[in-house]
């Protein structure tokens, strides 16, 4: 009876365990582009228990094709959204488990999916399929169920309708050694991390990003540049020609470049911090540098103390500013 419990136990773990990688980083810019979904389809057909997510738009119909194989699997799925892209995408999207975000409320923003309590997927991609196979977009996997406890406790507030204020509880996790620090807003908690970051660095920051109209942070990259810290940002061009950035208007922000993306959008947003130095940071997630970031809407931000994936995001970064 012990073994043959000992030889269920052993099968149980080789079934659950169909994914072998503590960490991944992905991209969907060329030459790269497909990869993001790939990895998002095949973490989610790996799914035997649950799958949760937190997500500003779906419309690929492969994702919704999948989600609703796993219902038929048995497997809980669960979703959470921005009320106005539910609405829209309501007929494609029954049967799914959907609580939709008021639309009175700031956006949900956030982007990001728990599998089996386990691996968390969180980036800058919504599911749709410009996301996938038009906009420049980035993404990270982490297996840790530390991690995902805190993921998945940010999910059942919103399930349970809390959407307008955040609590940033135990959030310093290591992955494999990397440590891992997460916040969610809205909560000024983000914005000041965000901030205290960019206070440290010593030589070199890169920014890729759609909205760019935080006028702090701005401001901080300003001064940081005149004091000698080499400051690239890349910025959506169409977004950050708009009314609602300040960079068209302010002459000392001549280390922003505008990007075109053909037929897409620059939806990245992450932040390099010296990736050559001795404490490489990496800041993602779904966090715009906007105000509405930080006080509005439902967002999720990582920040990766880590020189592999710093060097990872910076190849990514060059081969778009070059």
């Amino acid at each position: 009876m012990h073994f043959a419990f000992k030889f269920f136990a052993i099968c149980f773990l080789i079934s659950v365990s169909t994914l072998s990688f503590s960490w991944q980083v992905l991209f969907n810019s060329p030459p790269d582009a497909g990869n993001l979904k790939k990895s998002l389809v095949d973490l989610i057909d790996s799914a035997h228990m649950s799958i949760h997510i937190a997500i500003y738009s779906v419309d690929d119909e492969d994702i919704i094709a999948i989600l609703k194989k796993k219902i038929d699997e048995n497997v809980d799925v669960r979703i959470v959204m921005e009320g106005e892209n539910y609405l829209k995408s309501l007929k494609h999207l029954y049967p799914l488990d959907v609580v939709a975000d008021p639309p009175t409320n700031g956006l949900m923003h956030s982007k990001y999916v728990i599998v089996d309590g386990r691996y968390v997927w969180c980036g800058s991609s919504n599911f749709t399929k410009s996301s996938f196979y038009k906009d420049f977009n980035n993404a990270v996997i982490f297996d840790s169920y530390e991690l995902a406890n805190v993921f998945e406790n940010d999910f059942q507030r919103m399930r349970n309708g809390f959407f307008s204020s955040k609590e940033n509880e135990q959030t310093n996790f290591l992955v494999e050694g990397i440590k891992v620090e997460v916040r969610f807003s809205p909560s000024k908690d983000s914005f000041d991390l965000i901030l205290d970051k960019l206070k440290r660095a010593k030589s070199e920051i890169d920014v890729a990003i759609y909205s760019f109209s935080d006028p702090r942070i701005g401001l901080f990259l300003a001064y940081l540049d005149q004091k000698g810290v080499k400051v690239r940002v890349i910025a959506d061009e169409e977004w950050n020609s708009s009314s609602y950035s300040f960079i068209p208007k302010m002459k000392e922000f001549d280390f922003v470049k505008k990007y075109k993306v053909i037929d897409g959008l620059l939806h990245d947003k992450y932040v390099i911090i010296d990736p050559n130095g001795s404490d490489p940071v990496v800041i993602t997630g779904s966090y715009n540098l906007t105000l509405s970031a930080e006080r509005k809407n439902s967002e999720v931000v990582l920040f990766i103390y880590s020189k592999e994936i710093a060097l990872e995001y910076l190849k990514n970064f060059n081969s778009i500013f070059n």
